[in-house]
């Protein structure tokens, strides 16, 4: 199991007009958080993308416990639990400064050949990241 952690500050911009965050930005700061993690461990979207390797999310489950507010810092849990062959698991969780669960997230992505838009098993030069 690889972990990961990543500081947020809910800005005016993620906001509604109720002053909590817009339901669907928690899927962005969600996404910042599992660049940032895979960063960490060397890897780019970017870089895998101009190999010919694009990873979208194929599966989405959000689980909304408490509002994260205007200027709230949050703090971004990010855990893969098994080394993707197929998909990569991203389990996520958010919590505020009081480690009171404020979202919860499972989100699968795939990975598919850009120059077939197939989907792929994990390519053995990414299962390298998670060696080690």
């Amino acid at each position: 199991m690889i972990e990961h952690e990543m500081k947020y500050r809910v800005l005016y911009a993620d906001t509604d007009a109720m002053g909590v965050m817009y339901y669907a930005n928690y899927l962005r700061i969600y996404e910042a958080a599992r660049a940032d993690f895979m960063r960490k461990l060397g890897f780019s979207f970017s870089e895998a993308a101009t190999k010919g390797i694009v990873c979208p999310a194929i599966n989405v489950n959000l689980e909304y416990h408490r509002f994260a507010q205007f200027d709230q810092e949050v703090t971004v849990k990010t855990c893969v639990k098994e080394i993707p062959r197929v998909k990569f698991v991203f389990h996520q969780k958010m919590y505020d400064k009081d480690n009171n669960l404020l979202n919860s997230a499972i989100i699968t992505l795939g990975f598919v050949n850009t120059e077939k838009f197939k989907a792929v098993r994990c390519p053995e030069w990414i299962l390298r990241y998670f060696e080690g």
